[in-house]
């Protein structure tokens, strides 16, 4: 599977759609739609979020549609979150509301 860079010194405005991964340790301000999302420390995606795999170390402002989220210490997300799996480390900041939709037993 492809994988996709924004490196720290890049800001990029507007959306982002990709059938791979992408990782991002610059600022987006757009909309993010990959397969799978890894935000590094100092990464920062202001817009809505739609992917199967998200992690995050940096921050979020925006809406997030993922199958798993792991949102590891140090990271900042403010959302509205769908997802059927969740995690969330110690010393990771969460506020806004939370959907897990995941399968009943």
């Amino acid at each position: 599977m492809s994988g996709s860079l924004i490196s720290a010194d890049l800001i990029i405005e507007g959306d982002i759609k990709s059938d791979g991964n992408l990782t991002v340790d610059g600022r987006v301000v757009g909309n993010v739609s990959c397969i799978n999302v890894t935000i590094n420390s100092g990464g920062f995606i202001q817009g809505n979020i739609k992917a199967h795999h998200l992690v995050s170390l940096g921050s979020i402002s925006g809406d997030i549609h993922a199958k798993s989220v792991d949102l590891k210490e140090g990271s900042t997300t403010k959302t509205n979150l769908e997802s059927d799996n969740l995690q969330v480390s110690s010393g990771a900041v969460l506020q806004g509301q939370v959907n897990i939709s995941g399968a009943s037993t």
